[in-house]
């Protein structure tokens, strides 16, 4: 039966089942007077109407564990007020309400994970306050195509009038439900918005023994209490501050474990457990940088004594008395072990499986898009959640060394369970975790905008969004769908296909805003180093003439997962190249030739170094002191004449100073250059003739902020090395000098004028700086006056000091003065930005853009286009164009150096017949 309950009912119910419980503690006298309490009809008729307490006291009447569901205006369900409730009876009812009706049939025997959905009326939905009980025949559930087994059966409510119910909650529906949807007003909660939701406290006189949920402490009777009416959280007045932040629903769970998502799921959007939200947000108030995170396992019983509490107890435990943030995430993930079906359900996983699986990027999208479509909401908004905050995980990797890769490994499981739940074959739980690692993956590398779609939006959200719409401009870009926000679901306004290119350009967006994703990377790499990576020209390098030279050569390779496997080394070039092939290594750093291969050196008394190309690194981080346009791993067009500065200067210097002719200068890929000299001469130098190369070429190194760094007082005549950087300096340093601010702020030019070793001269070039407006005329002015005669000796060279500590390059000396040092390989991917380590042609280094060096992902699609357009060439498909396919991209031209390099090796350095077998 249903009733309907009024707050007078409500307070009887509770002596009721005070009555019940605690009938031992009550005088008989007093029991007796109140029996008639204990027996109630199984159908009442009774107002709503509830009058004010006359006893004075603010009692709160919504806040006990029995009233949690039986509100004014809410229709429930009360079968048997017994604590052992049977469900084998089902009801029915029908609720007349100015000549509209509503009618609910349950059938048989059906139990709570088959059907339980409330409905929630909003302040505009009247209704009569009787409840008339009608005799309406039985109409059996027709099953809709669910996909999952915790999604419940749809009601049918055709005869239901939208316009008088305005705010029905289907509490547990698909993402795409036959009932009409409910619209989001401004009060509807947000993921977003959790963090900022505050407590609803009232107070409450105790009546039975309490406990605070702030320090845990006991509350006696006839003491007040404060209780949030929302979240059940409770605690003393004194202890109201420290009192948990968030204000989340939680949904009444009885003892038994093992339940469905959708029995922990508060009754309002987003359909989150408030378990899910309270751990992730005290880890995330934490920090994410701890090393290990999810990783490393906190103590067994700690994780299980907070489950209990969360999951029995009535509010929500005091998290911040917990030492251990690994009993947080242990937690966490317990809890999603213990469900009774996955987050992701079983009847999806093969969706998810498939998606995952995909070869083509477009398909796979568009798969796992419409597998994330289909979940039930609880499952849906509990997916978004997660996966949101393990990608804010991942962004830590670098301090917590917890990347994708490795929370994959972890929630793969976790989040996909088993084919088979009761399984004890382990070569099958083996297959199904490495399938569930690569669904969690695809997950993770899906970009955040794509999930914040899925999770409700304010209106005033949903407004500029269509207003952006209309305005935006026709850029592929950019995205223009529209998102139309209809209860908790998003319907786009495109076909699937366009969907998953807004997909796509999403990922573009975030790529060249931020950095490059490294799960894309892992997908990506197979076919690059299959198709694109140009493995001839590299082999006939390191080769020198002799596979004996190249078995003996070190390769480091640093795998998935942040694996770093060092001195490995092949017999040839045709191992080498399957090794790659097979393991895809993220990144290939080349070691030096030792006297023995690497890969035996445990049986080798002794294993050294012999030969090694001369490197020299060069990275923009160590200019973070004086350029202004990026900082760290950032780059742009204007920064980059510090390294066009860098090569103009050093190699002359190679070239006229020492003779090399093979000289190699390669784009790392994100900040620097390397250069490769392979000279006979320079390979066979040791450590202390490399570090007299270094040291002659190095003038100015990086750190240490502004300090003053070059000292020429006491040169009588400036060496030729000091000359020629001085000139390409002088060139330079005008250019940059209109970009930054060197001359423009008076922070700036006080730490040029620090390098000015008369403080006189300073001080009297502080003041014409106030008088003139530019940062040319200030330049000039700091020429003039130090090009006066009877100047200062210390001050002779002051302005060089300066040329050079502004624009000559700076050398990273550890990783030339090694002959083992590791350097990362030509042609490898840097990760952090999916570009290629191409080559640059010095005949034309001034024309070099970092900002347009190919990127994997551009390369693949050029790739993927010339494909499409042959695929059914029945000729092109006999040939062998594995070689040229570099050809057929714009990694073409940087090949084509590369091979010129090779090329102009000594005759006696490269196998004679293989000379004609280079192609352009």
């Amino acid at each position: 039966m249903f009733v309907l309950f009024s707050f007078e009912d409500d307070q009887i119910e509770l002596v009721r089942r005070m009555l019940r419980d605690d009938g031992s503690y009550i005088p008989e006298k007093s029991r007796k007077k109140l029996e008639f309490l204990t027996v109630k009809s199984s159908v009442e008729e009774r107002s709503v109407e509830s009058a004010p307490s006359e006893t004075g006291i603010d009692y709160d009447h919504t806040d006990d564990d029995s009233l949690d569901q039986k509100k004014p205006g809410r229709v429930v369900r009360t079968q048997n007020l017994d604590r052992k409730r049977s469900r084998s009876v089902g009801g029915e009812m029908t609720i007349d309400n100015d000549d509209d009706e509503l009618q609910m049939h349950n059938s048989p025997k059906r139990s709570k994970d088959d059907l339980e959905i409330g409905f929630i009326e909003s302040e505009k939905c009247p209704m009569k306050s009787t409840l008339n009980i009608s005799e309406a025949k039985r109409v059996g559930y027709r099953q809709s195509m669910n996909k999952s087994i915790s999604e419940p059966y749809l009601m049918e409510l055709r005869n239901l009038p939208m316009s008088t119910l305005q705010v029905m909650n289907p509490v547990l529906l698909k993402s795409q439900p036959t009932l009409a949807k409910t619209a989001v007003t401004s009060n509807t909660p947000t993921v977003d918005s959790i963090p900022s939701r505050t407590h609803f406290f009232t107070s409450k006189t105790v009546l039975k023994p309490e406990y605070c949920d702030v320090c845990e402490k006991r509350v006696t009777f006839g003491k007040l209490i404060l209780r949030c009416n929302k979240c059940k959280t409770q605690c003393h007045h004194e202890c109201r501050i420290g009192a948990v932040g968030l204000c989340v629903a939680r949904t009444p769970m009885g003892r038994h474990a093992y339940r469905k998502l959708c029995d922990y799921v508060p009754p309002q959007a987003p359909f989150i457990p408030h378990i899910v939200v309270h751990c992730i947000d005290e880890i995330e108030r934490r920090g994410v940088d701890v090393v290990g995170l999810y990783r490393v396992p906190g103590t067994e019983t700690h994780i299980l004594d907070l489950l209990a509490k969360f999951l029995g107890g009535k509010g929500v435990p005091n998290l911040k008395i917990i030492d251990d943030i690994n009993v947080l995430t242990g937690c966490l993930k317990k809890f999603f072990q213990q469900l009774k079906e996955p987050l992701i359900p079983l009847t999806s996983r093969q969706d998810f499986i498939s998606a995952a699986m995909e070869v083509d990027e477009l398909k796979k999208m568009d798969h796992v898009h419409q597998a994330i479509k289909e979940l039930p909401y609880p499952n849906r908004d509990t997916l978004c959640f997660l996966v949101m905050h393990l990608q804010r995980v991942a962004g830590a990797s670098a301090f917590n060394k917890m990347p994708k890769t490795n929370l994959a490994k972890i929630f793969g499981p976790t989040v996909l369970g088993f084919s088979d739940q009761q399984a004890q074959n382990v070569t099958q739980m083996i297959d199904d975790s490495s399938k569930s690692e690569l669904v969690m993956q695809l997950l993770l590398s899906l970009p955040q905008q794509y999930w914040k779609q899925y999770l409700p939006v304010t209106e005033q959200e949903r407004i500029a969004a269509a207003r952006t719409t209309t305005t935006a401009p026709a850029n592929p870009r950019i995205i223009t769908a529209t998102n139309v926000v209809d209860g908790n679901d998003i319907q786009v306004k495109q076909t699937t296909k366009a969907y998953i290119q807004i997909c796509f350009s999403m990922m573009s967006t975030e790529k060249a805003a931020e950095e490059f994703e490294e799960s894309y990377l892992h997908g990506m790499l197979p076919l690059y180093y299959r198709k694109l990576f140009p493995f001839k020209p590299y082999i006939k390098w390191l080769r020198y003439g002799s596979d004996d030279y190249f078995r003996r050569r070190e390769f480091a390779f640093i795998l998935k997962g942040s694996i770093y496997l060092r001195y490995k080394s092949f017999d040839n070039g045709s191992y080498f190249e399957k090794e790659v092939i097979s393991s895809v290594p993220e990144k290939i750093d080349i070691g030096a030739v030792y006297n023995v291969e690497p890969k035996f050196k445990q049986n080798s008394e002794t294993f050294l170094p012999v030969e090694k190309e001369m490197v020299f690194d060069i990275d923009l981080s160590d200019y973070d002191e004086i350029r202004e346009c990026c900082k760290g791993g950032s780059i742009c067009k204007i920064c980059w004449h510090f390294i066009v500065a860098a090569i103009k200067v050093i190699d002359p210097i190679l070239l006229d100073d020492f003779g090399f002719e093979h000289r190699l200068w390669v784009y790392s890929g994100r900040r620097g250059v390397h250069c490769w000299v392979a000279d006979k001469e320079a390979r066979n130098m040791n450590n202390e003739e490399r570090s007299a190369v270094a040291e002659y070429i190095s003038v100015v190194m990086g750190g240490e902020g502004q300090k003053k760094k070059v000292f020429l007082n006491d040169e009588s005549v400036l060496h030729p090395v000091i000359q020629r950087g001085l000139v390409v300096a002088s060139n330079i340093f005008p250019v940059l000098l209109k970009e930054y601010s060197w001359l423009d702020l008076q922070e700036s030019w006080e730490a040029m004028l620090k390098l000015i070793p008369d403080k006189t001269i300073a001080d009297a070039l502080e003041s014409i700086f106030e008088k003139v407006d530019t940062a040319e005329e200030r330049w000039q002015a700091i020429k003039m006056a130090l090009s006066k005669p009877h100047i200062p000796d210390n001050c002779r060279f002051a302005v060089s000091e300066i040329l050079l500590q502004y624009i000559y390059p700076r050398l990273d000396m550890n990783v030339s003065k090694g002959i083992n040092h590791l350097l990362k390989s030509p042609f490898c991917i840097h990760p952090k930005t999916g570009k290629v380590c191409v080559p640059i042609d010095l005949e034309k280094v001034d024309e070099f853009d970092p900002t347009s060096v190919p990127a994997i992902d551009d390369l693949l699609k050029e790739l993927s286009e010339n494909d499409a357009g042959e695929e059914n060439n029945i000729d092109n498909e006999k040939k062998n164009r594995k070689p040229l396919d570099y050809n057929r991209t714009t990694l073409k031209p940087y090949v084509q150096i590369f091979e010129r390099f090779v090329n102009s090796l000594p005759k006696e350095d490269i196998p004679q017949g293989e000379q004609s077998q280079m192609e352009f």
